[in-house]
């Protein structure tokens, strides 16, 4: 059985701004992102742009969420802290 391989994230975030940003080469024309908050539920989702998708996070509460891509087959899920030092 062949494994796929994962497609590493790199994620930045722009404390002035309020984007997270992250770096991810999209295989299919119709990869998505979502914004999974620590309960499990969904708070933001969009289509992945890449090489470079910008989020705006004027709107997040919370520190920490995870990002899903979905990438055709391929799932990619990254935890992301909103706020390490403010």
């Amino acid at each position: 059985m062949n494994s796929q391989p994962t497609h590493p994230i790199h994620v930045r975030i722009d404390q002035i701004e309020r984007l997270l940003m992250f770096d991810y080469d999209p295989s299919t024309e119709d990869a998505l992102f979502d914004i999974v908050d620590p309960s499990g539920r969904i708070v933001k989702t969009g289509d992945v742009n890449g090489p470079v998708t910008r989020v705006r996070i004027t709107d997040l509460e919370g520190e920490e969420y995870f990002l899903m891509v979905l990438d055709g087959e391929l799932s990619t899920v990254k935890p992301i802290h909103l706020r390490r030092a403010v």
